[in-house]
């Protein structure tokens, strides 16, 4: 599945909330959407069309394709985007009916969005390491517990909780960071 931008899966849920037979203007998708997203709304069309999740069936009108469907109920499952507008009935009850299609089969997924190789994995997670540690330096005492820190990595990327364990035993094993368990927890240091 498709890994969306916050404005691109805004996007495809108000194209979904306000089709009219099948296909809606760009134009009437803009209107609803709010002032920021307006100003980026023709890119943010443009590279949901190149991925295939938005289709133009006639001239200026779109419609999403079913792979941009099963790729907005797949990041709605995963975000914690919270509206702050109360006006959009239509857009709030597209999120229900989104909602519900996550319980059907066919737009279900075990892994909502692909997994990324362990080279990925590495320069995110040296990033996220180094991040927390200079973040710990600044209070005076730098103490790394790979299980906070594995837990905020699975919660800013799309990782299996299984590729996230074979992953970080690699990082182990390879001598890239160093594990000494205190006090039931383990400890871990950046090696390299």
């Amino acid at each position: 599945m498709t890994k969306l931008s916050i404005e691109q899966m805004l996007y495809l849920l108000y194209t979904v909330a306000y089709l009219d037979e099948g296909t809606v203007t760009q134009g009437t998708v803009k209107e609803h959407l709010s002032k920021e997203l307006k100003k980026n709304a023709d890119d943010i069309y443009n590279t949901l069309y190149q991925q295939n999740l938005l289709e133009s069936p006639k001239r200026r009108r779109i419609s999403v394709t079913e792979q941009g469907r099963k790729a907005l109920v797949a990041n709605l499952q995963t975000t914690d985007y919270e509206f702050d507008s109360s006006k959009g009935q239509k857009v709030l009850n597209t999120l229900l009916h989104c909602l519900k299609l996550t319980s059907l089969k066919d737009y279900v997924s075990s892994a909502p969005i692909e997994d990324m190789d362990f080279d990925t994995f590495v320069e995110k997670f040296k990033d996220l390491y180094f991040s927390e540690r200079k973040q710990q330096e600044l209070r005076g005492v730098v103490v790394i517990r790979s299980r906070d820190i594995c837990q905020k990595f699975s919660d800013k990327n799309y990782i299996s909780k299984s590729n996230l364990d074979n992953y970080f035993n690699k990082l182990k094993s390879t001598g890239k960071i160093f594990a000494v368990i205190e006090q039931d927890e383990e400890l871990i240091q950046w090696v390299e």
